[in-house]
């Protein structure tokens, strides 16, 4: 059974590894968080085969890793949602003005060329397309109330963006 001691010095030998591959103090913590849970979940994988020390280094890598790719997956997800043209504007969020006609007339006929070009691709492309691009819902949302795979969502997204962007010239 560890003391006080113990942990505190596996913790900070834990927290030191996560820094290494965050490098920022706030998500090292939340990766030690991560490792010594994991670290005590499958304590009994340890086999002994190496020191302790090396297969705790091994989960802690493990746990960084899998927060900086999920760190990347949301970095991913938040911008597609809501790309920008050149003057910051959403593009496929744009609003214009209560009276600005001639913004509201291009506005609407950029939505239909963008229906149209993905409605071109296939039945199955618009309501990714829409959820995606339009509600801002994420990947994973999407895959669920569609019944999709992840992998399923971001294809079709991403081919769907493709033609709404080449289809306003973008």
């Amino acid at each position: 059974m560890q003391t006080d001691t113990d942990l505190d010095q596996t913790r900070a030998y834990v927290r030191s590894i996560a820094m290494k591959y965050v490098r920022d103090e706030q998500d090292a913590e939340d990766v030690t968080q991560d490792a010594m849970l994991l670290a005590h979940r499958y304590r009994d994988s340890f086999r002994g085969e190496s020191r302790y020390s090396t297969w705790l280094y091994r989960v802690t890598a493990t746990a960084a890793l899998m927060f900086l790719r999920k760190q990347r997956r949301i970095a991913r997800e938040i911008p597609a949602s809501g790309t920008v043209d050149e003057e910051g504007t959403p593009l496929l969020e744009r609003q214009p003005a209560a009276t600005d006609l001639r913004g509201d007339v291009i506005a609407r006929a950029e939505c239909g060329i963008v229906a149209e070009a993905v409605a071109r691709l296939g039945a199955k492309y618009p309501a990714v397309f829409w959820k995606r691009y339009g509600e801002g819902r994420t990947e994973t949302e999407i895959a669920g109330d569609l019944g999709l795979s992840v992998a399923a969502v971001k294809t079709r997204a991403f081919r769907a963006r493709q033609a709404a962007l080449a289809a306003v010239g973008r």
